[in-house]
């Protein structure tokens, strides 16, 4: 039996055509994340506010500029299920998924800190991320 007969709509046919619907859309969905490039070092992110759509995929590439001071990019806030601790070492670059459901304002910050000094956020080391309302479609 062959998957399309003339005049006729078959079950494997419309099955094959569900599942090839599906794996187009997974193959072009996980290529849609929006990156966004966040640089850390110097007791400051760059760019220091970020905007983004409720329910947007998006990818943070976060990248430590500084030497050899360790960063991380701490995100959290119960309500709207953020719970991120990324560590990005001296140098290197971390990449984080994430899509935020819930539209608000939030502040991300590093809380890094040598023994008996201050924190890196009490320097100053913070951001603000703004989640608009999603689009109407």
């Amino acid at each position: 039996m062959s998957y399309l007969q003339t005049g006729k709509t078959t079950v494997r046919s419309v099955t094959f055509a569900m599942l090839l619907w599906l794996v187009c859309r997974a193959v072009s969905g996980a290529d849609t994340a929006r990156i966004i490039s966040i640089e850390i070092g110097d007791y400051r992110f760059q760019p220091d506010t970020i905007e983004l759509r409720a329910g947007e995929p998006v990818r943070l590439e976060l990248t430590n500029t500084d030497g050899i001071t360790p960063h991380n990019f701490t995100l959290k806030d119960a309500a709207a299920t953020l719970d991120l601790d990324i560590d990005v070492a001296a140098g290197k670059t971390q990449v984080v998924e994430l899509i935020v459901p819930v539209p608000g304002t939030y502040t991300f910050y590093c809380d890094k800190k040598l023994l008996f000094m201050k924190s890196h956020r009490d320097h100053g080391m913070e951001g603000t991320l703004v989640v608009i309302p999603a689009a109407v479609q």
